[in-house]
């Protein structure tokens, strides 16, 4: 199936890798990227697997169109996707931007599904929500959840909900490694030296999500089962209880903010 990528920035350049380390035998890409030394670092990282250029001009004909330019660059290659000859799978990965306004600048052959990844698919711990828009089909689903299984885990939710999940799974793994780093600090501060507080709460973090998942029990029965009563935990978890609650609701309510404002141009 061919498949090309409009955009090779951060989490494009991400998805492209992560379906070359999946071996990618089940896609045909090419990638538009203007960048010419990002596109010409990822033609050489690749090693001629892929085909780049340097304007959606000069690409041939898709039959799945992967969305990963900045939002605000929608309108710049909407006269190239309007000018797609046969109906297409169009995925969009665009912070905040609707499957309405997609398929407004995108045309009516396109078949629109969104879909927000975050930036774990580099170590195939991805989490992806998709939603279907108008005129997409479950086949089209499918083929979504096909490419972003290649990274991790893929849940399927109603596009209402999107702008919540850009924020917590988004978003979060910025605001997971920014808590990684305020423990760190607070490590070096009591005693520890940076090699050893960065690790720690580095592998601290990976491996409480891995019980939270693997074990699938929820973080208030993790917080009592390693909290005994007058011990350590509990007694940092105290300490914590007066601000922690409001800073998730500021970041998560900031970020939602702001994908809100992206789907208003």
């Amino acid at each position: 199936m061919k498949l090309t990528i409009l955009g090779a920035g951060r989490m494009g350049g991400t998805i492209l890798r992560m379906l070359i380390r999946g071996g990618g035998g089940a896609w045909q890409a090419e990638v538009c990227e203007p960048d010419a030394k990002g596109r010409e670092a990822l033609a050489k990282e690749t090693g001629g697997k892929v085909k780049f250029v340097g304007k959606a001009e000069e690409l041939g004909e898709p039959e799945v169109v992967l969305l990963a330019v900045k939002p605000a660059m929608l309108k710049e290659v909407a006269g190239w996707l309007k000018g797609r000859k046969d109906s297409y799978l169009l995925i969009s990965i665009l912070a905040g931007v609707t499957t309405d306004k997609l398929v407004a600048e995108a045309g009516s052959k396109a078949r629109v599904v969104r879909a927000m990844p975050n930036q774990a698919l580099r170590q195939n711990e991805g989490v992806t929500a998709i939603c279907g828009g108008p005129g997409s089909k479950r086949a089209d689903l499918e083929i979504a959840r096909k490419i972003f299984e290649a990274g991790g885990y893929v849940l399927e939710i109603e596009e209402e909900q999107m702008d919540v999940v850009t924020a917590l799974s988004g978003s979060g793994p910025a605001f997971m490694a920014k808590w990684a780093e305020e423990l760190a600090d607070a490590g070096i501060r009591a005693g520890l030296t940076p090699k050893a507080a960065e690790e720690l709460a580095a592998r601290t973090m990976l491996g409480t999500g891995a019980v939270l998942v693997r074990e699938k029990i929820t973080p208030g029965q993790l917080c009592a089962a390693v909290a005994s009563p007058g011990g350590t935990t509990e007694a940092g978890l105290r300490a914590m209880q007066a601000g922690i609650k409001d800073l998730a609701e500021k970041a998560m309510g900031a970020a939602v903010e702001r994908a809100k404002q992206l789907a208003g141009g």
